[in-house]
């Protein structure tokens, strides 16, 4: 029995002693913590209001979002660096509550400049709210289930999102987002009760630097991991980003264009529970490369002027490989450290590349118009396979039974 299992009534509109290994509890958590990614669920239709409604192109749209996702990976290396020292709940309402801020400081901000500065303290916030929930599901018997659950609400929030705001937003524009961020913000705090007590900080892999970590940084492995980490968000964040201005230029109907992007939202969850189901029965080198090879022909296909059938099979793919694919490279990564101590550093790349994908793609698209834009995306896919591969087949090779089994 855990010290979490003997806390106290958890306060809230929870049962009484609620689980923390429980469904319910994860499902609350994880909820909480998608309320710090709500921003890249809706990325595309981000986008495309902040450059029809305030005039800005691809890539000023692309460097707002990017301060956002950058300040969520300065949040999540925030919490490895608080973690020891302030609980999680602490955390993660000091999350939400930046976040609520920003989005009403939102509501007036049109200039380029204060607006790249309100959305990275948001972006701020979400990292703090998203990592304190990273880090109680690494604290839990069964942490892969907190990070599906993740997962999974990520790809079907955002369907469900992109969905339920086409009306609002073409009505009220960006206020319906930011009011939308401000009302994850409020549900994620009633939700951070069921994170209940939490364990010693020395206790939770999260954060822990209680052993030497210098023979770990001289691994080239793990550079290559974080490497290819990098080009496979970049790639993914920069499609996802800007899926509108890719079906723009097959000259495909708006109405066509959202309603495959709100498809793709959602079908993603598909790769999760793949992994859930496939494991590591065929290693991570399989499983990777035919992730990464997917996601480079669904590529290759969106410069094709096609029309509406290949345009939507490739955007669905791509989604579904990106759910597919991330927790192959993520597990070759705690493979090299099972004591947890690169989870945040882990985050933090995630994270950047992710702020980076829409900027660099958006400067693609501006220089050179949507080819370019893809060609970049197919160049970082390339990278990360000729970059991952090498290491998740030494990975493979030392991996012993019962490192494969180790939760």
């Amino acid at each position: 029995m855990t010290p979490d299992s003997r806390a106290p009534a958890v306060r809230g509109p929870f049962p009484r002693r609620l689980d923390p290994d429980g469904y319910l509890a994860t499902f609350l958590v994880s909820l909480a913590g998608f309320g710090g990614l709500v921003v890249l669920a809706v990325l595309p239709l981000l986008v495309s209001r902040l450059v029809v409604e305030l005039d800005h192109g691809e890539a000023q749209a692309g460097m707002v979002v990017s301060a956002n996702l950058f300040g969520n990976a300065l949040g999540m290396l925030g919490v490895a660096g608080l973690l020891r020292r302030t609980g999680l709940k602490a955390l993660a309402a000091g999350g939400a509550g930046l976040i609520l801020a920003c989005e009403l400081a939102s509501l007036t901000v049109t200039a380029l400049a204060p607006l790249v500065s309100v959305r990275l303290v948001s972006g701020l916030g979400g990292g703090l709210l998203a990592g304190a929930a990273y880090a109680w599901a690494a604290r839990r018997h069964h942490p892969e289930r907190g990070y599906a659950m993740l997962l999974l609400l990520q790809f079907l929030g955002a369907g469900l999102l992109l969905f339920l705001l086409e009306a609002p937003v073409a009505r009220f524009g960006l206020s319906a987002l930011y009011l939308t961020f401000a009302g994850c913000a409020l549900l994620a705090l009633l939700c951070i009760p069921a994170m209940g007590r939490t364990a010693p900080d020395a206790a939770a892999p999260l954060g822990s630097a209680r052993r030497g970590t210098s023979a770990i940084w001289r691994d080239w492995r793990l550079w290559g991991l974080l490497l290819a980490i990098a080009l496979f968000e970049v790639a993914n964040a920069g499609a996802w980003a800007f899926l509108q201005a890719f079906g723009q230029a097959l000259a495909l109907p708006e109405a066509q264009i959202h309603g495959v992007t709100v498809i793709a939202g959602g079908i993603g969850g598909v790769g999760a529970l793949a992994v859930m189901r496939l494991g590591e029965r065929r290693g991570r080198t399989r499983p990777l490369a035919a992730g990464l090879l997917l996601s480079l022909a669904a590529t290759a296909a969106l410069l094709l002027d096609r029309g509406l059938a290949p345009y939507a099979a490739a955007v669905m793919v791509l989604s579904i490989c990106w759910a597919f694919t991330l927790p192959y490279l993520q597990g070759a990564l705690a493979q090299l450290d099972r004591h947890g101590e690169l989870t945040a550093i882990g985050c933090f790349v995630m994270m950047c590349s992710l702020s980076l994908g829409p900027w660099l793609v958006g400067l693609g698209i501006d220089a050179g118009g949507s080819p370019l834009g893809l060609l970049l995306i197919l160049g970082c896919f390339v990278a990360c396979l000729a970059t991952a591969l090498p290491v998740t087949r030494l990975t493979d090779a030392s991996a012993t039974p019962t490192e494969e089994i180790t939760p």
